[in-house]
């Protein structure tokens, strides 16, 4: 079998990867070849000039000044963890694995492959996103192509031009279905490594997470919210466009990843740290509601707008008769501030709110509703599991000095 080198390998996998197109997958890659891969970059000059710009474009969205980037052995570890993983859902992949133990094995290789220090470098950080931003966006388009005498289906591979010729006489057909990234890695043996391999890049799990992209952990992550320009990049990211559900989606996965941090023992710092993020995301709501009704031309005849209205989307997200359909924790992230208000209020809204009177009326009205929508006892709860993590200081009056006698 022919050794598997450095610049097809950054050609056929790595730079589609990162800048979208086809990828090639091959025979898995074993631990020891990843080194072999390293040592021969020197010869992949131009495929590594190409994902060197790639990556910068990508983390330029998110920092102002993208640092240099250098693709080195960590990067090639996890790029091979997820190449295994894909092999594992290749079509060919049923006929190469003819035993059991061969696919644990190919497992056991890309989890060892993915298992990368964690790191808390904000550089290698954003080069890790750079490399695996495109996880969630891997898909697999599958063609059924059927003539008058049979069929075939070809999952993610070239179809033969001799089954498409003559297309009016052989009555030809094709049908084109798109496999994404929930069935692509939807194998129970694949979700540790997907998982593991997301863990070492939590911008990627931060700004483009999927519906069903694994657990974050916060104790990974919660080091990204200290650094202003990827705090701000991971709020705006929360808040994406769609329907009333898509709109929170990502704010109750984060919100859901906090239920489970305050579950273990984290340091109080980090708990105050997320808790004070989440309550930022939740006033770009009100920020934005606030906006949009400043913005709203007055039509003749129609009754003015109300600030201290109800929210369309609180409305439609917190419905009573919907509770039973609102993501994993959704009440908890819009909760939290009323919460939050209950064990220390300064972390109950953020700093300067008070000062935009109609941003100040959207967030009072925001609160109103929440507490009607999920109602006390939800929000005594939630306070109860904070105060097991937050030491409030007491209050006290400071005593004027005296002079002793």
């Amino acid at each position: 079998m022919a050794r598997l080198d450095a610049q097809t390998f950054l050609a056929n996998f790595v730079r589609p990867l990162v800048m979208g197109g086809p990828l090639h997958v091959g025979r898995p890659i074993r631990i020891e070849e990843v080194e072999l891969l390293e040592q021969g970059l020197d010869h992949a000059s131009v495929e590594l000039v190409a994902i060197v710009q790639a990556r910068t474009d990508v983390v330029s969205t998110l920092v102002c000044r993208p640092p240099p980037f250098v693709l080195d052995g960590d990067d090639l570890a996890l790029a091979a963890a997820l190449h295994n993983a894909l092999f594992l859902v290749h079509p060919d992949a049923d006929g190469l694995l003819v035993a059991e133990r061969h696919r644990r094995r190919v497992i056991d290789s890309a989890q060892a492959l993915a298992a990368r220090p964690l790191t808390r470098s904000k550089t290698r950080a954003l080069a890790r996103h750079g490399l695996l931003h495109n996880v969630f966006g891997l898909s697999r388009t599958d063609l059924l192509v059927s003539w008058w005498t049979g069929s075939a289906r070809f999952l993610g591979q070239p179809v033969p031009t001799r089954l498409t010729r003559w297309k009016g006489v052989r009555r030809v057909r094709e049908d084109h279905s798109k496999v994404e990234y929930d069935e692509l890695v939807a194998a129970p043996d694949l979700a540790p490594v997907i998982a593991t391999l997301l863990r070492r890049s939590p911008i990627t799990q931060l700004v483009t997470a999927h519906r069903n992209a694994p657990s974050l952990h916060w104790e990974d992550a919660v080091w990204l919210l200290r650094d202003p320009e990827l705090a701000r990049a991971a709020a705006y990211a929360a808040i994406r466009p769609g329907d009333a559900r898509d709109q929170v989606l990502a704010p109750a996965r984060l919100a859901a990843a906090f239920e489970q941090m305050l579950e273990r023992a984290p340091l109080e710092a980090d708990v105050r740290t997320v808790a004070g993020f989440l309550t930022y995301v939740n006033a770009l709501y009100a920020m934005a509601e606030a906006g949009a009704r400043r913005n709203e031309r007055p039509i003749r005849g129609a009754p003015a707008a109300v600030d201290d209205g109800k929210s369309a989307l609180l409305t439609a997200v917190l419905a009573s008769e919907r509770a039973g359909q609102r993501p994993r924790g959704l009440a908890t992230f819009f909760a939290l501030p009323n919460a939050l208000a209950m064990v220390d209020e300064r972390l109950a809204k953020p700093p300067g709110l008070d000062q935009e009177p109609a941003i100040a009326r959207r967030w009072k009205a925001h609160r109103a509703q929440v507490a009607e929508a999920v109602g006390e006892p939800v929000i005594e709860a939630l306070a109860e599991r904070l105060r097991r993590h937050l030491r409030v200081p007491h209050s006290f009056e400071r005593e004027a000095p005296q002079i002793p006698a």
